[in-house]
């Protein structure tokens, strides 16, 4: 090479590395000079990291076989399960299924908390079993008798008659006032039944017999119960049926 050429060579080095673009790339690649240098290092280790992984993988395997597992045919089963999981249909069915992951979330926290509520559950009836006990009730006969007096029931009464037992239910037949006078009228009914019965001829009893029974404080009680009972009643009737025959205010 004659000293023109190396002369005219030097002078194109001398002129790339003044040109500013030649020098903006070089400063670039000095900043990243140091991410390069551990790069380098990271590389350099790679070898030593995959004999490691190797290693792992290997002992792994040894010991799956020990336990009777064969990890080619696992993993072929996983490759044949990723290939029918990624099926469209199937793709849309876990989208699906990946929306309700909150509930189903929830419904997992219940399933825990449920072997708590059964046995919560079981100590309350066991407590109120033995409330019972303690009462003389007992349950499971109870429970029997109920069971059947409610199959009997069923099969005896008609729809129309339930009907009606639920219209009678919603009265005040069973209020506690009505309830109480009806406890009075019975044992006031089997009251009167033993002492007309101590008597082998019935009593008569005539105009004058009532007058004087009138005089009673008990007689003259019922009295007013009744006649009060007759205005309740006569009042309920002009409320319910306006339009009878026997209302007086019907009448001309």
């Amino acid at each position: 090479m004659s000293e023109v050429e190396t002369s005219e060579r030097s002078m194109s080095i001398t002129d790339r590395l003044n040109d500013p673009q030649t020098q903006a790339m070089l400063h670039r690649l000095l900043d990243k000079a140091e991410q390069l240098d551990q790069m380098l290092e990271v590389a350099g280790e790679i070898p030593n990291l995959i004999a490691i992984a190797t290693d792992v993988f290997d002992e792994m395997a040894q010991k799956a076989k020990e336990d009777g597992i064969d990890l080619q045919a696992r993993a072929g089963q996983l490759l044949a399960l990723f290939k029918k999981a990624t099926e469209p249909q199937n793709i849309q069915a876990l989208s699906t299924l990946v929306d309700h992951l909150p509930q189903l979330e929830k419904a997992a926290e219940m399933s825990d908390e449920l072997p708590n509520l059964v046995a919560i559950a079981t100590d309350v009836f066991d407590e109120w079993a033995a409330d019972l006990k303690k009462q003389g009730i007992n349950l499971e006969q109870s429970l029997r008798n109920g069971i059947q007096a409610a199959l009997y029931l069923g099969g005896q009464i008609r729809r129309e008659e339930l009907d009606r037992l639920g219209y009678l239910l919603k009265s005040d037949v069973l209020s506690e006032f009505s309830v109480e006078t009806v406890s009075l009228a019975g044992s006031a009914l089997s009251s009167c039944r033993q002492g007309s019965c101590e008597h082998p001829v019935p009593k008569r009893l005539g105009l004058f017999g009532l007058l004087g029974a009138s005089q009673d404080p008990s007689t003259q009680r019922a009295l007013a119960f009744a006649v009060q009972f007759a205005k309740c009643f006569g009042s309920l009737l002009e409320e319910r049926h306006p339009n009878s025959p026997s209302n007086p205010s019907n009448k001309v």
